[in-house]
């Protein structure tokens, strides 16, 4: 986006000029005259006004919502503020978006006018068809000058990120009792300093309420002891791997059926020990899932990994990293599609 002249802006003044003056030196009007030295200066003013106009214009880019559910609509809104009385009929900015999640990139022009002394906002719709970690950025923007003789760029370098989660309301059906054969008992290292716990409510401090169960920043507002009041989850836990290999599709598919899971033992108070392969790291990542919080940050880690292409690759690992794991269940692609398969390690 370097700084462009206009030639056929500039052909078609001169050539509007040359007809001026043609006029004046025929009929020799005192209005044709002010009218030349007008015309003959408009260059000079228009040239100086863009140059005002790039110190005093301002740019944001936002999304309202940080995440968005796979398959619906999301915004982002754009702004641009002239702080100067110099307008420009012809800005275009050029939108830089990526899934870096599955490494799809792409650009969008978007022409805007610059209004003098004011805003203009515009809210872009963009509808999700795949899961994963959406970056947009915008790094300049071009402006013209009145006449249209040159075109200016401002750097801008402005971003906003959203994060795209499987859809809650689109979740395959599924009998969790099918893979409750991957459910082992948490292991005692994993239990030691947390409390498998939901909180369910706040109330007032009764004798015999544990320390631990205090709400403090509540009970110092309300200036007496609140405590919180939870329901307990079970003593098991479903260890879940979810294979982060394939085609971009079918990742994007094991992605979805993950979450449907996870958030299905949720409901039923069940504790998802969740892992992955991380190839950055080359190492398993694991994170406690006890709430739909925990997931959807779980999801948004996920979405700073690297895809690999072999899908054998999760197993073999698991049994030469992880084999304390007598059973685990792999949400991985089958002939049949994604699905939800029990594998036993001897």
């Amino acid at each position: 986006m370097k700084t462009r002249i206009h030639i056929t802006r500039i052909t078609a003044y001169l050539v509007q000029l040359a007809i001026l003056i043609i006029c004046y030196n025929f009929l020799r009007n005192h209005f044709l005259f002010i009218l030349l030295i007008i015309v003959a200066g408009a260059p000079l003013m228009s040239l100086a006004g863009v140059f005002v106009l790039k110190k005093g214009l301002d740019f944001t880019i936002r999304a309202p919502e940080e995440t968005v559910e796979k398959g619906g609509m999301g915004y982002l809104i754009i702004n641009l503020r002239n702080r100067t009385i110099v307008p420009s009929l012809d800005a275009e900015i050029l939108l830089e978006s990526e899934n870096s999640f599955y490494g799809d990139s792409g650009t969008t022009i978007i022409s805007v006018p610059i209004r003098s002394l004011g805003s203009y906002e515009k809210y872009i719709p963009i509808k999700y068809s795949m899961n994963g970690r959406y970056s947009y950025r915008v790094s300049a923007i071009r402006f013209r000058d009145i006449l249209g003789i040159i075109s200016l760029k401002k750097k801008v370098d402005r971003k906003c990120e959203i994060a795209v989660l499987p859809s809650s309301d689109n979740r395959r059906e599924f009998n969790t009792s099918d893979i409750s054969s991957g459910m082992t008992e948490s292991e005692e290292t994993m239990k030691k300093g947390h409390d498998f716990s939901d909180v369910s409510d706040v109330r007032e401090y009764i004798p015999g309420d544990k320390l631990m169960s205090i709400h403090w920043k509540l009970s110092a507002k309300k200036d007496m002891l609140m405590v919180k009041d939870r329901v307990a989850m079970s003593d098991q836990q479903m260890v879940i791997v979810t294979e982060l290999a394939g085609r971009d599709e079918d990742v994007d598919e094991i992605l979805t059926l993950t979450y449907g899971i996870c958030k299905a033992f949720i409901e039923e108070q069940v504790y998802v020990r969740l892992m992955w392969w991380s190839e950055m790291a080359y190492e398993f990542h694991e994170q406690q899932i006890m709430s739909e919080d925990n997931l959807r940050e779980s999801f948004q880690a996920i979405y700073y990994e690297k895809i690999y292409r072999d899908a054998d690759k999760t197993r073999l690992l698991m049994r030469s990293i992880k084999p304390e794991l007598k059973a685990y269940v792999d949400i991985c692609m089958t002939d049949k599609g994604p699905d939800a398969v029990v594998v036993e390690q001897d």
